[in-house]
Protein backbone atom coordinates (compact mmCIF):
# COMPACT_ATOMS: atom_id res chain seq x y z
CA UNK A 1 0.00 0.00 0.00
CA UNK A 2 2.96 2.35 -0.42
CA UNK A 3 2.62 5.72 -2.21
CA UNK A 4 5.29 7.92 -3.76
CA UNK A 5 4.77 10.98 -1.54
CA UNK A 6 3.72 9.31 1.67
CA UNK A 7 5.75 9.24 4.82
CA UNK A 8 6.02 5.62 5.90
CA UNK A 9 7.31 3.61 8.83
CA UNK A 10 7.65 -0.15 9.17
CA UNK A 11 7.77 -2.10 12.42
CA UNK A 12 8.28 -5.79 13.00
CA UNK A 13 7.62 -8.17 15.84
CA UNK A 14 6.90 -11.78 16.62
CA UNK A 15 4.20 -12.88 14.20
CA UNK A 16 3.50 -9.52 12.57
CA UNK A 17 4.63 -6.56 10.48
CA UNK A 18 3.11 -3.13 11.04
CA UNK A 19 3.07 -0.34 8.45
CA UNK A 20 2.01 3.25 9.04
CA UNK A 21 1.65 5.67 6.11
CA UNK A 22 0.59 9.30 6.21
CA UNK A 23 0.77 12.48 4.15
CA UNK A 24 0.01 13.43 0.53
CA UNK A 25 -0.46 10.47 -1.77
CA UNK A 26 1.29 9.93 -5.07
CA UNK A 27 -0.45 9.39 -8.37
CA UNK A 28 0.84 5.91 -9.11
CA UNK A 29 -1.69 3.12 -8.49
CA UNK A 30 -0.62 -0.24 -7.12
CA UNK A 31 -0.40 -3.11 -9.56
CA UNK A 32 -2.11 -6.42 -8.67
CA UNK A 33 -0.22 -8.17 -5.88
CA UNK A 34 -0.71 -10.25 -2.74
CA UNK A 35 0.98 -11.09 0.54
CA UNK A 36 1.36 -14.34 2.45
CA UNK A 37 -0.11 -12.80 5.60
CA UNK A 38 -3.56 -11.64 6.65
CA UNK A 39 -3.97 -7.90 6.17
CA UNK A 40 -5.96 -5.69 8.56
CA UNK A 41 -5.88 -2.02 7.59
CA UNK A 42 -7.53 0.94 9.33
CA UNK A 43 -8.22 3.91 7.07
CA UNK A 44 -7.75 6.91 9.36
CA UNK A 45 -7.88 9.72 6.80
CA UNK A 46 -8.48 10.13 3.07
CA UNK A 47 -10.13 7.90 0.48
CA UNK A 48 -8.80 4.89 -1.40
CA UNK A 49 -10.00 2.34 -3.90
CA UNK A 50 -9.10 -1.33 -3.88
CA UNK A 51 -9.90 -3.97 -6.48
CA UNK A 52 -10.43 -7.35 -4.82
CA UNK A 53 -11.82 -10.48 -6.49
CA UNK A 54 -13.05 -8.47 -9.46
CA UNK A 55 -14.98 -5.95 -7.34
CA UNK A 56 -14.06 -2.34 -6.73
CA UNK A 57 -14.22 -1.25 -3.08
CA UNK A 58 -14.01 2.34 -1.84
CA UNK A 59 -12.65 3.11 1.61
CA UNK A 60 -13.06 6.25 3.69
CA UNK A 61 -11.95 7.34 7.15
CA UNK A 62 -13.22 4.90 9.77
CA UNK A 63 -13.29 1.91 7.42
CA UNK A 64 -11.36 -1.33 7.77
CA UNK A 65 -9.78 -3.26 4.88
CA UNK A 66 -9.57 -7.04 5.39
CA UNK A 67 -7.52 -9.16 2.98
CA UNK A 68 -6.74 -12.88 3.17
CA UNK A 69 -3.36 -14.50 2.46
CA UNK A 70 -2.58 -14.73 -1.26
CA UNK A 71 -5.68 -12.70 -2.12
CA UNK A 72 -4.88 -10.57 -5.16
CA UNK A 73 -5.71 -6.88 -4.78
CA UNK A 74 -4.80 -3.47 -6.13
CA UNK A 75 -5.01 -0.01 -4.63
CA UNK A 76 -5.24 3.64 -5.58
CA UNK A 77 -5.88 6.89 -3.73
CA UNK A 78 -8.91 9.02 -4.58
CA UNK A 79 -9.20 12.79 -4.38
CA UNK A 80 -6.58 15.28 -3.23
CA UNK A 81 -6.75 14.86 0.54
CA UNK A 82 -3.88 13.44 2.57
CA UNK A 83 -3.91 9.82 3.55
CA UNK A 84 -3.34 8.21 6.92
CA UNK A 85 -3.66 4.47 7.48
CA UNK A 86 -2.24 1.67 9.59
CA UNK A 87 -1.78 -1.79 8.08
CA UNK A 88 -1.14 -4.89 10.16
CA UNK A 89 0.24 -7.97 8.38
CA UNK A 90 -0.47 -10.99 10.59
CA UNK A 91 1.41 -14.26 10.20
CA UNK A 92 -0.77 -17.33 9.65
CA UNK A 93 0.69 -19.00 12.77
CA UNK A 94 -0.83 -16.27 14.95
CA UNK A 95 -4.30 -16.84 13.48
CA UNK A 96 -3.97 -20.62 13.65
CA UNK A 97 -2.98 -20.24 17.29
CA UNK A 98 -6.13 -18.22 17.91
CA UNK A 99 -8.26 -20.96 16.33
CA UNK A 100 -6.53 -23.66 18.38
CA UNK A 101 -6.88 -21.64 21.57
CA UNK A 102 -10.66 -21.44 21.34
CA UNK A 103 -11.08 -24.87 19.70
CA UNK A 104 -12.76 -23.21 16.72
CA UNK A 105 -14.39 -25.42 14.07
CA UNK A 106 -12.51 -23.53 11.34
CA UNK A 107 -8.77 -24.18 11.80
CA UNK A 108 -7.61 -21.87 9.01
CA UNK A 109 -10.17 -19.06 9.05
CA UNK A 110 -10.47 -16.41 6.38
CA UNK A 111 -12.17 -13.04 6.22
CA UNK A 112 -15.67 -13.02 4.79
CA UNK A 113 -15.85 -9.35 3.84
CA UNK A 114 -13.37 -6.85 2.43
CA UNK A 115 -14.73 -3.59 3.83
CA UNK A 116 -16.07 -3.02 7.32
CA UNK A 117 -17.43 0.49 7.79
CA UNK A 118 -17.12 2.60 10.89
CA UNK A 119 -15.16 0.16 13.05
CA UNK A 120 -13.40 2.76 15.16
CA UNK A 121 -12.85 0.38 18.09
CA UNK A 122 -10.55 -1.80 16.04
CA UNK A 123 -8.85 1.25 14.56
CA UNK A 124 -8.17 2.44 18.11
CA UNK A 125 -6.64 -0.94 18.96
CA UNK A 126 -4.37 -0.68 15.92
CA UNK A 127 -3.30 2.79 17.04
CA UNK A 128 -2.46 1.40 20.47
CA UNK A 129 -0.38 -1.39 18.91
CA UNK A 130 1.41 1.18 16.75
CA UNK A 131 2.24 3.30 19.79
CA UNK A 132 3.59 0.29 21.69
CA UNK A 133 5.85 -0.95 18.89
CA UNK A 134 6.96 2.60 18.08
CA UNK A 135 8.01 3.09 21.69
CA UNK A 136 9.84 -0.24 21.67
CA UNK A 137 11.67 0.58 18.45
CA UNK A 138 12.78 3.95 19.78
CA UNK A 139 14.55 2.08 22.59
CA UNK A 140 16.09 -0.51 20.24
CA UNK A 141 19.49 -0.65 18.64
CA UNK A 142 18.73 -1.46 15.00
CA UNK A 143 17.71 1.09 12.33
CA UNK A 144 14.50 -0.78 11.52
CA UNK A 145 14.33 -3.66 13.93
CA UNK A 146 12.13 -3.93 16.96
CA UNK A 147 14.29 -4.62 20.01
CA UNK A 148 12.45 -5.60 23.15
CA UNK A 149 14.75 -5.31 26.16
CA UNK A 150 11.82 -5.07 28.55
CA UNK A 151 9.75 -8.29 29.01
CA UNK A 152 6.81 -6.21 30.23
CA UNK A 153 6.93 -4.19 27.03
CA UNK A 154 7.05 -7.37 24.97
CA UNK A 155 4.02 -8.72 26.84
CA UNK A 156 2.09 -5.49 26.24
CA UNK A 157 2.71 -5.80 22.50
CA UNK A 158 1.66 -9.45 22.49
CA UNK A 159 -1.57 -8.63 24.34
CA UNK A 160 -2.33 -5.74 21.97
CA UNK A 161 -1.66 -7.90 18.90
CA UNK A 162 -3.86 -10.71 20.17
CA UNK A 163 -6.60 -8.21 20.93
CA UNK A 164 -6.64 -6.89 17.37
CA UNK A 165 -6.53 -10.36 15.83
CA UNK A 166 -9.20 -11.80 18.13
CA UNK A 167 -11.64 -8.95 17.46
CA UNK A 168 -11.08 -8.92 13.70
CA UNK A 169 -11.57 -12.67 13.32
CA UNK A 170 -14.49 -12.87 15.74
CA UNK A 171 -16.40 -10.22 13.80
CA UNK A 172 -15.31 -10.55 10.17
CA UNK A 173 -14.28 -14.15 9.47
CA UNK A 174 -15.58 -17.71 9.30
CA UNK A 175 -13.63 -18.63 12.45
CA UNK A 176 -16.75 -19.89 14.24
CA UNK A 177 -18.97 -20.44 11.20
CA UNK A 178 -17.01 -22.41 8.59
CA UNK A 179 -19.87 -22.32 6.09
CA UNK A 180 -19.53 -18.56 5.65
CA UNK A 181 -17.89 -17.89 2.29
CA UNK A 182 -14.36 -16.47 2.27
CA UNK A 183 -13.76 -13.45 0.04
CA UNK A 184 -10.73 -15.38 -1.26
CA UNK A 185 -12.94 -17.99 -2.90
CA UNK A 186 -12.46 -18.31 -6.67
CA UNK A 187 -15.71 -19.15 -8.41
CA UNK A 188 -14.04 -20.71 -11.46
CA UNK A 189 -13.87 -24.37 -10.44
CA UNK A 190 -10.91 -25.33 -12.66
CA UNK A 191 -8.80 -22.33 -11.67
CA UNK A 192 -9.68 -22.92 -8.01
CA UNK A 193 -8.27 -26.43 -8.42
CA UNK A 194 -4.94 -24.99 -9.59
CA UNK A 195 -4.77 -22.58 -6.65
CA UNK A 196 -5.56 -25.40 -4.24
CA UNK A 197 -2.73 -27.42 -5.77
CA UNK A 198 -0.26 -24.56 -5.28
CA UNK A 199 -1.43 -23.68 -1.78
CA UNK A 200 -1.54 -27.30 -0.61
CA UNK A 201 2.24 -27.39 -0.93
CA UNK A 202 2.51 -24.67 1.70
CA UNK A 203 5.94 -23.30 2.48
CA UNK A 204 7.50 -26.22 0.59
CA UNK A 205 6.02 -24.96 -2.69
CA UNK A 206 8.64 -24.35 -5.36
CA UNK A 207 7.20 -21.79 -7.80
CA UNK A 208 10.17 -22.21 -10.15
CA UNK A 209 9.31 -25.91 -10.60
CA UNK A 210 5.71 -25.24 -11.64
CA UNK A 211 5.36 -25.00 -15.40
CA UNK A 212 2.55 -23.50 -17.41
CA UNK A 213 1.98 -26.88 -19.01
CA UNK A 214 1.59 -28.54 -15.59
CA UNK A 215 -0.84 -25.93 -14.29
CA UNK A 216 -2.92 -25.98 -17.47
CA UNK A 217 -3.10 -29.78 -17.21
CA UNK A 218 -4.33 -29.55 -13.61
CA UNK A 219 -7.02 -27.15 -14.80
CA UNK A 220 -7.82 -29.43 -17.74
CA UNK A 221 -7.57 -26.44 -20.09
CA UNK A 222 -5.45 -25.55 -23.07
CA UNK A 223 -2.58 -23.19 -22.28
CA UNK A 224 -4.33 -20.35 -24.12
CA UNK A 225 -7.61 -20.74 -22.23
CA UNK A 226 -5.80 -21.35 -18.94
CA UNK A 227 -3.83 -18.10 -19.22
CA UNK A 228 -6.92 -16.08 -20.05
CA UNK A 229 -9.22 -17.64 -17.47
CA UNK A 230 -6.62 -17.59 -14.68
CA UNK A 231 -6.06 -13.86 -15.18
CA UNK A 232 -9.82 -13.20 -15.18
CA UNK A 233 -10.55 -15.31 -12.10
CA UNK A 234 -7.50 -14.44 -9.97
CA UNK A 235 -6.65 -10.89 -11.01
CA UNK A 236 -3.13 -11.50 -12.32
CA UNK A 237 -1.42 -13.78 -14.81
CA UNK A 238 -0.06 -17.19 -13.72
CA UNK A 239 3.48 -15.90 -14.22
CA UNK A 240 2.89 -12.84 -12.05
CA UNK A 241 1.24 -15.02 -9.42
CA UNK A 242 4.20 -17.39 -9.22
CA UNK A 243 6.70 -14.48 -9.16
CA UNK A 244 4.79 -12.93 -6.29
CA UNK A 245 4.71 -16.27 -4.49
CA UNK A 246 8.51 -16.43 -4.79
CA UNK A 247 8.80 -13.00 -3.17
CA UNK A 248 6.45 -14.06 -0.37
CA UNK A 249 8.63 -17.09 0.31
CA UNK A 250 11.73 -14.90 0.30
CA UNK A 251 10.14 -12.50 2.79
CA UNK A 252 9.38 -15.36 5.17
CA UNK A 253 12.92 -16.74 4.92
CA UNK A 254 14.41 -13.30 5.57
CA UNK A 255 12.60 -13.19 8.92
CA UNK A 256 12.83 -16.88 9.86
CA UNK A 257 16.32 -18.03 8.86
CA UNK A 258 19.93 -16.94 9.16
CA UNK A 259 20.57 -17.42 5.44
CA UNK A 260 22.21 -14.57 3.54
CA UNK A 261 20.17 -12.42 1.17
CA UNK A 262 22.04 -13.93 -1.79
CA UNK A 263 21.25 -17.47 -0.61
CA UNK A 264 17.59 -16.60 -0.26
CA UNK A 265 17.52 -14.88 -3.66
CA UNK A 266 19.02 -17.90 -5.38
CA UNK A 267 16.79 -20.26 -3.40
CA UNK A 268 13.61 -18.68 -4.75
CA UNK A 269 14.84 -18.59 -8.33
CA UNK A 270 16.47 -15.18 -8.83
CA UNK A 271 19.72 -15.02 -10.77
CA UNK A 272 21.52 -12.55 -8.53
CA UNK A 273 21.27 -10.17 -5.56
CA UNK A 274 20.49 -6.95 -7.55
CA UNK A 275 17.55 -8.36 -9.51
CA UNK A 276 16.09 -9.86 -6.35
CA UNK A 277 16.51 -6.63 -4.38
CA UNK A 278 14.77 -4.58 -7.07
CA UNK A 279 11.83 -7.00 -7.28
CA UNK A 280 11.56 -7.28 -3.50
CA UNK A 281 11.60 -3.50 -2.99
CA UNK A 282 8.82 -3.07 -5.56
CA UNK A 283 6.75 -5.72 -3.79
CA UNK A 284 7.39 -4.85 -0.13
CA UNK A 285 8.25 -1.15 -0.25
CA UNK A 286 11.63 -1.73 1.39
CA UNK A 287 14.89 -3.53 0.64
CA UNK A 288 15.52 -7.14 1.72
CA UNK A 289 18.03 -5.97 4.34
CA UNK A 290 15.52 -3.49 5.80
CA UNK A 291 12.86 -6.19 5.95
CA UNK A 292 15.29 -8.65 7.54
CA UNK A 293 16.12 -6.06 10.20
CA UNK A 294 12.49 -6.05 11.38
CA UNK A 295 13.38 -9.12 13.42
CA UNK A 296 12.22 -12.75 13.51
CA UNK A 297 8.59 -13.69 12.96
Amino acid sequence: MSRIDLHAAYYGGRGFTLYHAWGPHGARPLTPHFHDEYLICAQLQGHEECQVAGKLHTFSAGDLVLINPQQVHTGNARGSSDLDYITLYVDRAVVNGLADGIDAPQRSPEFTLVRAAGRRELAAQLRQLLELVGRARSQGTGPQGLALPDPVQELDIEVALQGVVARAFAEFSNLREPLLRSTNRVAHRKIARVLEHIRAQGEAANPTALSLDELAAIADLSKFHFLRQFAQAVGMTPGAYLRTLRLCQAARRLRQTRASILEIALGVGFADHPSFSRAFARHMGMTPSQYQALGPL
